[in-house]
């Protein structure tokens, strides 16, 4: 890489960027006697110091270079007086410049140019050999033209792209004889360069031989004498079609992404499908540069599909437009390999055949890809142009990745359909349910009421939403409430809450709450809860359990009485056998006996009555 440097009468070194020696010429070797094996990794301060230190006639000199080396990155026309390997003492200007041209881009050239004789030290201009040696490091190499313009040197490299031989470009002018784009726009930029002095930057889009389009950027500027004058201009032409290519490919990709993204929000918007694929397919049109893009959606009933959405196709209809599945068209080819088809030519195609909606437009290329649905494909999602072209890998990615945007959206519609539907049923059901059902999130409060809490509280549900339903618990069921709270928090459900609410009116009312958690995101964020009015059973109940305590208390006081009334006729009898009348005693015997039997009934009738009441208050307890 570094040979061509030979040709150079100068003696010359090539640095790298830690201005360590990577290379000296034949001529440096030649002048001060340095060998390039010796010299190569040394830093040119060591390099001077050691090597040609001994060799410069002023003593300051040596230092003064390696100085400016160290500190500057750049040095010009430095003076000194050396002697060379043959002991003769010549003046030489030295200079270090930085290489901007490729592959030796960031290295430095110093330069040791004998100027023994000349009036002006200043650097001479070298041969056409140079000027290809260095030129040639660059794509499409150097040029060099005189003050008016004239072309003096053009590199080979550049003359083989356009087809010129240089002779040509001398007799019309560089430009004027180069096949580039908007040529008149070119000459006359470049003409006011050189009536302004002013530097030459401007690229240039060129036609070679090979028939594609080269960007080149051509920048020049002039280059002066010690007297100001413009004595030649140079410049390099650089090929930076890879680079542009790679800009515009960049800036395609950047739109694609940011076409998907507002793709994603409108479909989150909730729009209907028609319409999101209506943009689905002209926003894949657009931003991949093709003519027609289409929606068809499959029936797998009848292996066809039907056109929903298109541009490009101005005489199909919509709705009706059918398209036949399996091997008969590409769409149907695409659900068979459950992978995107690209098409280069559909007059090779042997895969499959091409439908009449695609021969009619005299469609040569295309992609296709799977809308997905929920259980099985939605549909196809396909582009195509007339003009044979080579899709990419990242052009599938673009048509797949809108695919899957319409594929959410309609999911997300069909979603919010059901979930209407759902809400709608629930909401018919909890409108005629006589028990009270309600929503209620930590948040919000209440969020949903049904009229039955207007029977079973005297509140309408509009009064309400939006409150906690714990303002309303009276302290008698509170710590019952705030346990079932507990519950609900775990993510536990309650069944069978027994909970005293505070009517509109100020009376309380008994209500048996079924309780489950509404969990979003593992999280427990509120309840859903049914409500059945039990105040009547509680009076109920309570009134049972207040004719039990009666019950048993008319039960003792028949025991009581029967101990009161035998201890009165055991007295009677014992009376009655003190009598001297027998039958007076008989009588009397007679009449205790029955009053006995009377007793006896009535404590057969406090054990029946005992009985009853035990079952009784377990039949309550259950």
């Amino acid at each position: 890489m570094y040979r061509c440097f030979d040709d150079l009468d100068d003696a010359a070194a090539i640095l790298d960027r830690a201005k360590t020696v990577v290379w000296l010429n034949r001529s440096f070797h030649e002048t001060f006697g340095v060998d390039n094996n010796a010299a190569r990794g040394m830093e040119i301060g060591d390099l001077i110091a050691r090597h040609l230190a001994p060799l410069f006639e002023e003593r300051d000199s040596a230092e003064r270079l390696i100085d400016a080396l160290r500190n500057r990155e750049e040095v010009a026309h430095e003076a000194c007086r050396m002697r060379t390997s043959t002991g003769e003492v010549r003046r030489f200007s030295f200079s270090c410049r930085v290489i901007s041209a490729e592959p030796c881009s960031g290295e430095r050239l110093v330069r040791f140019q004998d100027v023994t004789g000349r009036k002006e030290e200043r650097p001479r201009i070298r041969a056409e050999s140079v000027f290809t040696a260095v030129g040639e490091l660059v794509p499409y190499g150097i040029w060099i033209c005189k003050p008016d313009g004239d072309v003096l040197y053009l590199s080979p490299s550049f003359l083989e792209l356009v087809g010129r031989t240089i002779e040509e470009c001398r007799h019309a002018g560089w430009l004027e004889c180069i096949p580039v784009e908007d040529a008149a726009a070119a000459c006359s930029d470049w003409r006011q360069c050189i009536d302004t002095e002013c530097r030459w930057d401007r690229e240039l889009r060129v036609r070679g031989v090979d028939g594609e389009h080269h960007t080149i950027l051509s920048r020049g500027a002039p280059i002066r004498n010690g007297s100001d004058h413009i004595v030649l201009w140079a410049g390099i032409n650089l090929d930076i079609t890879a680079r542009k290519q790679a800009e515009r490919l960049t800036a395609v990709r950047a739109a694609q992404q940011a076409a998907i993204a507002d793709l994603g929000q409108f479909a989150l918007a909730g729009v209907e499908p028609p319409e999101l694929m209506n943009a689905v397919v002209r926003a894949v049109a657009e931003h991949l540069g093709v003519e027609y893009a289409k929606v068809l959606r499959y029936l797998p009933e009848e292996d066809l599909f039907i056109l929903e959405a298109a541009v490009g196709f101005d005489s199909v209809r919509i709705g009706t437009e059918k398209v036949n599945g399996g091997t008969d068209s590409q769409a149907g080819y695409t659900l068979l390999s459950h992978k995107p088809v690209i098409v280069e030519d559909f007059d090779a195609e042997t895969r499959f055949q091409g439908p009449a909606l695609l021969r009619n437009e005299g469609i040569l290329s295309g992609i296709s890809v799977i809308i997905q649905g929920d259980e099985a494909p939605y549909g196809v999602l396909g582009v195509h142009t007339r003009t044979l072209r080579r899709f990419t890998q990242d052009d599938i990615n673009f048509v797949q990745a809108a695919a899957n945007v319409l594929a959410q959206g309609i999911k997300r519609k069909t979603a919010e359909e059901a979930l209407e539907e759902s809400e709608e049923k629930f909401r018919e059901i909890a409108q005629r349910s006589f028990d009270m059902i309600y929503t209620c999130y930590h948040d919000q409060g209440i969020t949903y009421m049904s009229p039955a809490v207007t029977r079973i509280l005297g509140y309408t549900p509009a009064e309400l939403i939006g409150c906690k339903c714990r303002d309303y618990v009276t302290l008698v069921s509170l710590a019952a409430w705030e346990e079932g709270q507990k519950k609900m928090a775990r993510g536990e459900s309650v069944e069978g809450l027994e909970v005293e609410f505070r009517r509109k009116d100020g009376t309380t009312a008994f209500v048996e709450l079924s309780e489950s958690p509404i969990i979003e995101h593992g999280k427990v964020v509120g309840v859903q809860a049914v409500g059945r009015d039990i105040t009547e059973r509680k009076q109920n109940e309570q009134l049972n359990r207040q004719v039990l305590d009666q019950i048993g208390r008319n039960i003792e006081q028949f025991a009581v009485l029967g101990d009161h009334i035998r201890q009165p006729l055991q007295v009677i009898l014992g009376m009655a056998d003190l009598a001297d009348d027998p039958k007076t005693s008989a009588v009397i015997h007679d009449q205790v006996e029955r009053i006995n039997e009377y007793i006896r009934q009535l404590d057969r009738g406090w054990v029946e009555s005992r009985e009853v009441r035990a079952f009784l208050r377990r039949h309550d307890q259950e």
